[in-house]
């Protein structure tokens, strides 16, 4: 196979797919929790559009929901408790006032007797005076009684008070978390579900992990978002490489960037970043190869382009004017040097040439070539390579001779 040399603009492309993502993006967090972990029962679907005030997370915490159920039923107890205490206090205040009404009925009776002791023995005005006495001592008593039962009534009624005071107040901060568990959107816009770091476990029903992508069912861990509202005024591409082309990119290379998804758009970017931090392919086939992630912005936003969709992206790696450039399968080392293989009517001669930028596909070349010859793209045979006859004709190129 041969080509014909012919200047021409020269340029070097990378294609790789990518993922359209928000440079910012405004998290939503499930709630602190106190009582053990949170499952996740009702989420947003990704990408969703939703309003201010909707309902785009619904969560679960059993440790939470119990704690409130048993908090609820400890103030119930209590108020039952304040209710039985306030009629027992009624009760026995009732008793008492009427054991007071009847001493103070005894002593009134002993009085109006009293008004008889001059008619009467000395026994007997003895037996008076000591009624009179007896019915002052039990009213007094009754008295005491009346006052203690109702300071004691009263003390014990403040303090079921204070502790319903205190369980109230529990109770209202374990319903607000109880509610905080169903999350609503604090603003307009598309929602997008998140992902939440990948961790090893080991159990007594065997080994497995946790995290991956938020769902239905998902266990909650250091308080990870579960859903994310984008900035969809500032979009940017990742996509992964592989090493050998994550060396030629750098930064502020020019990308052409087309979403199918959004009616085939085309707009335009330039790279952003690289990411030192590689993967291996290895963990998706037995390949060895690592790839690398790149950053890549978007300069003009469509409304069309939304996070999550592909995008196909030409990065322009190098490119120059009207140059000399030849198939890189067509330039060979030949006794330390770089030559090509001109064709000169039936034979190739070998030439020595100086190369300039490099690529996959193509190499330019910056000496050794007028640009208007035909070479071979493969090695030829041995028996169609000779020195040049017409060495003399080209002052220009540097022969190299069979030995």
């Amino acid at each position: 196979m041969t080509f014909q040399l012919a200047k021409s603009d020269y340029l070097e492309k990378i294609f790789v797919k990518g993922t359209v993502q928000a440079v910012v993006n405004f998290p939503v967090t499930p709630p602190p929790s106190m009582y053990g972990q949170m499952t996740i029962i009702r989420l947003a679907a990704d990408g969703a559009t939703v309003k201010k005030g909707d309902t785009i997370c619904v969560l679960s915490a059993p440790g939470l929901e119990s704690m409130y159920q048993q908090t609820r039923n400890s103030l119930d107890s209590l108020e039952a408790a304040l209710k039985k205490t306030e009629a027992d206090n009624r009760l026995n205040r009732a008793l008492l006032e009427a054991q007071l009404a009847t001493n103070e009925a005894q002593l009134k009776i002993s009085s109006i007797d009293s008004l008889h002791l001059k008619y009467a023995s000395e026994l007997q005005r003895k037996l008076l005076v000591l009624e009179i006495k007896k019915a002052l001592i039990e009213k007094e008593k009754s008295e005491k009684k009346l006052a203690a039962i109702t300071l004691i009534g009263e003390n014990d009624i403040k303090q079921i008070n204070s502790r319903i005071i205190q369980q109230k107040s529990k109770l209202q901060s374990m319903a607000d978390q109880v509610n905080s568990l169903t999350i609503i959107a604090q603003r307009d816009g598309i929602i997008m579900r998140t992902e939440s770091p990948v961790f090893s476990i080991m159990g007594s029903q065997g080994n497995g992990t946790i995290g991956g992508p938020m769902k239905e069912g998902s266990v909650l861990f250091m308080n990870n978002p579960v859903l994310q509202f984008p900035d969809l005024s500032k979009m940017q591409i990742s996509a992964e490489v592989a090493e050998a082309d994550f060396k030629k990119i750098e930064k502020d290379q020019r990308v052409i960037i087309t979403v199918d998804a959004a009616e085939k758009l085309i707009t335009t970017g330039r790279i952003n970043r690289k990411n030192l931090i590689g993967r291996n392919a290895q963990m998706y086939s037995e390949s060895k190869v690592k790839f690398y992630e790149i950053i890549m912005d978007v300069d003009s936003c469509h409304a069309k382009i939304k996070p999550g969709l592909s995008a196909s992206c030409e990065i322009t790696i190098s490119e120059a004017k009207d140059t000399l450039f030849v198939p890189t399968l067509a330039v060979f080392e030949r006794d330390s040097a770089k030559v090509v293989y001109v064709r000169k009517k039936d034979s190739y001669i070998p030439v020595k040439v100086q190369t300039g930028i490099s690529g996959n596909s193509y190499t330019i070349i910056t000496g050794g070539l007028s640009g208007d010859e035909i070479i071979a793209i493969t090695e030829p045979p041995t028996s169609s390579i000779s020195s040049d006859p017409d060495k003399e004709e080209r002052p220009d190129s540097t022969l190299i001779k069979d030995k």
